[in-house]
């Protein structure tokens, strides 16, 4: 696919190839290839591994994929890994996954909260007080909530099927749940699911949809928009609460792209300017703009738009596309998120010359008229092989 000069875990739509650390493997999968290649979305268990050239970025994820399991990358020279940069003290708090585990940023410096190795995409809520996240087991995953000091997780959603772990009649049962975002209220939490285990035979006839959830034990989802056409990905809810950006993966060959749902009209249309290839979707605090990742000529940097729209004829941000900037330049920077005082912006990306994600920070510049433009830049780890897909959390 592309040189052999850096490997990483790159995230695919779908994922066709069986690898070593995916737990679905079983004998008489192994022997019907056919069966394995209509399945694997479904399951959505593996990430496919390949090789890129430290310019190169992954495709779009749009259903979660998990990273290998191992030991932060090994770098060939350098210093060794480390979660600790001088002059970097950030306001609020940071979290983002290395194999399976939630790490904070706070101050200036990082530490490990988990050590299951099955914690994925962590969300905060709006009062810094519970961390949302995916718990992804064999065959299926589950939506659940713990405190920020700790202390046994709540668990929101009961997929785990009661069938053998290396059966079919596990996989035709398995049921998912993907991306957690907090209303700004705190009440709900809106996530990505299936209605309900796949059908066909294979198992591949299903759908990624909306879904929603009270953040209390004991409460239903409620599916909030389907679509035949595609799934839904990571989404995120605007800070008015009136709607909920997602990215849109087309079943077909159509590139993927950001939609908006509006929770007053129960429905979802692709956001107004938003670019092709792009997905990652995340607002501003004051919900003015809404920045993303985009990929284009193998490259993938960070964009943010205007949420309400192009600039007006003869404004100073009306050149070019209008009400879309550029905010990245590395080429491998994706999974944005912006401080709680809209003043900087963290996401993941690939360092010059690395093979794996790191967490860097931008300082952004607001004009008085409204403008956003790029400040400093800064990585705040080295080598430590973050998981793109879980993406950062930054809160209170």
């Amino acid at each position: 696919m592309t040189p052999e000069r850096a490997s990483y875990c790159v995230v695919q739509q779908p994922a066709l190839r069986l690898l070593r650390h995916c737990q679905l493997a079983i004998a008489p999968i192994t022997r019907q290839l056919l069966f394995l290649k209509n399945i694997l979305w479904l399951t959505l268990l593996l990430a496919g591994c390949a090789s890129a050239a430290a310019t190169a970025t992954p495709t779009p994820a749009l259903g979660p994929l998990p990273t290998m399991p191992a030991e932060p990358t090994a770098r060939p020279a350098g210093p060794a890994p480390t979660v600790a940069a001088q002059g970097a003290m950030l306001p609020g708090r940071m979290l983002f996954v290395q194999g399976g585990n939630l790490w904070l940023w706070e101050g200036d410096t990082g530490r490990q909260l988990t050590s299951s190795g099955d914690a994925f995409q962590p969300a905060w809520s709006p009062d810094g007080r519970r961390i949302a996240y995916i718990q992804r087991v064999t065959s299926f995953s589950d939506l659940l909530v713990m405190r920020a000091e700790g202390g046994e997780p709540l668990r929101l959603t009961q997929d785990g099927p009661d069938s053998s772990v290396y059966s079919y009649e596990r996989i035709y049962a398995s049921t998912w749940a993907f991306y957690p975002a907090w209303s700004p209220d705190g009440a709900m939490i809106a996530f990505a699911s299936q209605a309900g285990p796949p059908g066909g035979a294979p198992a591949a006839e299903f759908r990624i949809s909306l879904f929603a959830t009270p953040a209390e034990a004991g409460a239903e989802r409620t599916q909030l928009y389907a679509d035949d056409g595609g799934h839904v990905g990571r989404l995120a809810y605007a800070p008015d609460g009136q709607s909920i950006a997602f990215a849109f993966g087309p079943a077909g060959d159509d590139a993927p792209t950001i939609y908006r749902y509006s929770v007053a009209g129960g429905s979802a249309a692709p956001f107004p300017g938003a670019l092709a290839q792009s997905y990652d979707p995340a607002w501003n605090p004051d919900g003015r703009w809404l920045a993303f990742a985009a990929r284009s000529n193998g490259r993938t940097d960070v964009f943010a738009i205007r949420s309400n729209g192009p600039w007006p004829e003869g404004h100073p941000g009306s050149g070019g596309s209008g009400a879309t900037v550029q905010l990245t330049s590395l080429g491998t920077a994706r999974a944005p998120a912006f401080s709680p005082d809209g003043k900087q912006m963290a996401f993941l990306a690939i360092a010059p010359g690395g093979n794996s994600f790191d967490l860097w920070v931008l300082d952004l510049d607001a004009g008085a008229d409204g403008t956003l433009a790029p400040g400093q830049l800064r990585q705040l780890t080295q080598g430590m092989a973050l998981d793109a897909d879980s993406g950062v959390a930054w809160g209170r």
